[in-house]
């Protein structure tokens, strides 16, 4: 896992990167969860990703400026081979599954293996659409299996945005950057959804962005964006 450090602009401000991944199955609803972490609006058109995407979220906490960059990867089986440089010095990957398809909690397991294989890193397992009257994953089942993986679990809406800033900072709060918070993890947890509201989100898809972004195209392993879009269904 990585954790590096660069001086802010003004040299006064300690600056230090993550690198956060989510993987899963086509259309399990990353990309919607991903907007919601970085405080975009849920869309009901949902562009499926080809390859890799990423945005940035900037966090503040006792003087530090924390850059995490966030991937968001694509879930069909021709693009997993774009993956392992993305996990590759990862602080955290998410898992998501869909709770109405039962096919990509089946997924989960050998997702998780393929990480594994890769890197030790912290893995959370994540239902979407809780929102959908329709089940074919029930929550004991996810839970369930967590405790069996030894893995943080959640049940989110990107929809309707129900516990996905929970998930994300509960998940972001184990990180060594916040080790001081980490006696009071509840209070920690409390502290950074606080301190950080509406953040200035960085994209990774536009060609005419400045300088400085476009710099952050290539992250902390020097791995270069690769993403299209195509309309579908996911969130």
């Amino acid at each position: 896992m990585e954790e590096s450090h660069e001086d802010s602009v003004d040299n006064s401000i300690s600056v230090t990167r993550h690198k956060i991944i989510f993987v899963g199955d086509a259309g399990v609803g990353k990309t919607c969860i991903i907007n919601r972490i970085v405080d975009n609006p849920f869309s009901e058109t949902y562009e499926m990703s080809i390859g890799v995407d990423f945005m940035s979220k900037n966090l503040r906490y006792h003087g530090q400026n924390i850059k995490l960059q966030i991937w968001d990867s694509a879930g069909q089986e021709k693009y997993k081979g774009l993956i392992p440089s993305y996990i590759r010095n990862s602080s955290i990957v998410f898992v998501v599954y869909d709770v109405s398809s039962k096919t990509s909690f089946n997924n989960v397991s050998s997702w998780i293996t393929f990480i594994k294989s890769i890197e030790n890193t912290t893995i959370v397992l994540c239902g979407n659409k809780i929102d959908l009257t329709t089940r074919e994953v029930q929550s004991y089942e996810g839970q369930q299996f967590a405790q069996k993986e030894g893995l943080s679990f959640f049940e989110v809406s990107a929809k309707t945005n129900e516990n996905v800033k929970l998930m994300f900072y509960t998940a972001v709060a184990d990180l060594p950057t916040f080790a001081e918070g980490a006696s009071n993890k509840e209070n920690l947890i409390k502290e950074l959804q606080e301190e950080n509201g509406v953040e200035n989100v960085q994209g990774g898809n536009d060609p005419n962005a400045p300088k400085s972004q476009n710099d952050d195209r290539l992250n902390v392993n020097g791995n270069k964006q690769i993403v299209k879009k195509k309309k579908g269904c996911g969130c």
